[in-house]
């Protein structure tokens, strides 16, 4: 292990003592104010109504600002804890963007870390890469390997199937391949195969016309708390929802106007089913409501630290944006604002 993990206790008012009657009496007064002010606040996922969004900070260590290149994210939100995958190390964050553990040097950790998911009992699962196999490995909440996920039962037509994302949602592994063969396999956390969708054939992409020599390849996934899958495929400029019952839903129209679709890239929602796509070309993201009206975009190329340069992976959590971005970056934290 490179670090130890820092939890810090809750603190409270209960152990404070108050000498003066009248200052008892103004304590549990502004105490009384403050919880019936904080039960008429919904909670964030709770409004689907956006009305802005600003600049908080990057993810950062006492150094300062992290420099990731394009790095990858994922999100354990039990914990409010950012994950983010670099070269071949995992760096955790907590809900004030802090560094405060990293993994990926077991030893019985062999091959390229491709991807993480984190359960819910705080098991965390790593995609790896080695050479033209995958296999996905069982850690402790301390990232302290335990055993590779043994995959069964898997019918002949996922046989060529090789994951590039992993999701953890509901006791379910989402792995999705976007490139090879486009099919997404759940699994339980067991390895045992529940559902597979060939992403190709639900959508119907071949009918779609795209540029010579552009292939239709996926470059966003992820997976909302419903278990519905999003995706964008950036040489048709659309956007996808594959719901569990493989009902699907798409929208997008290729543009360099707030709205329209450049070159797009990772995709996530909120409980409330916004949709966040982020357009490398055009250095922004852009928000949908959950019926794919436009509500806004943020970021913009630029030098300024709520500028974006070239974004690409995105997790949304608990009215947090976290945005992967180029040129060393790093990761950018966005407040979303409800109305």
């Amino acid at each position: 292990m490179k670090e130890n993990k820092i939890h810090k206790g809750n603190r409270t008012l209960a152990g404070k003592k108050h000498n003066c009657p009248l200052s008892v009496i103004m304590y549990a007064i502004v105490i009384f104010l403050f919880s019936i002010t904080t039960l008429l606040i919904p909670a964030p996922h709770a409004r689907a109504d956006i009305g802005g969004a600003y600049y908080l900070y990057n993810l950062s260590d006492f150094s300062g600002s992290v420099p990731y290149n394009w790095a990858g994210l994922s999100v354990d939100r039990g914990q409010n804890e950012i994950y983010v995958v670099y070269k071949n190390d995992i760096e955790v964050f907590n809900e004030k963007g802090m560094k405060i553990y990293s993994f990926g040097d077991d030893e019985k950790i062999s091959g390229v870390i491709y991807d993480v998911a984190v359960a819910g009992d705080g098991s965390i699962f790593l995609l790896l890469h080695e050479e033209d196999n995958y296999s996905v490995m069982r850690c402790n909440y301390r990232g302290e390997a335990e055993h590779n996920i043994k995959f069964r039962d898997f019918p002949a037509e996922y046989n060529r199937f090789f994951p590039a994302r992993i999701f953890y949602r509901a006791d379910k592994l989402y792995l999705a391949d976007l490139m090879v063969s486009k099919k997404v396999v759940v699994t339980d956390t067991d390895g045992n195969f529940r559902e597979g969708y060939d992403v190709n054939s639900l959508f119907g992409l071949d009918e779609f016309e795209n540029k010579p020599g552009q292939e239709k390849d996926i470059a966003g996934f992820s997976v909302d708390h419903k278990g519905n899958m999003l995706f964008t495929v950036p040489t048709i400029s659309r956007a996808f929802v594959l719901a569990p019952d493989r009902s699907v839903r798409s929208f997008g129209e290729s543009g360099n106007i707030p709205g329209k679709f450049s070159v797009v890239a990772g995709i996530a929602a909120d409980d409330a089913g916004n949709i966040y796509i982020a357009d490398t070309l055009k250095s922004v993201v852009m928000i949908f409501n959950k019926d794919f009206k436009f509500i806004m975009e943020l970021g913009y190329r630029g030098d300024k630290p709520e500028n974006l340069i070239a974004p690409r992976s995105m997790v949304v959590n608990n009215g947090n944006l976290y945005v992967s971005q180029a040129r060393k970056r790093g990761v950018s934290v966005y407040k979303i604002v409800n109305n």
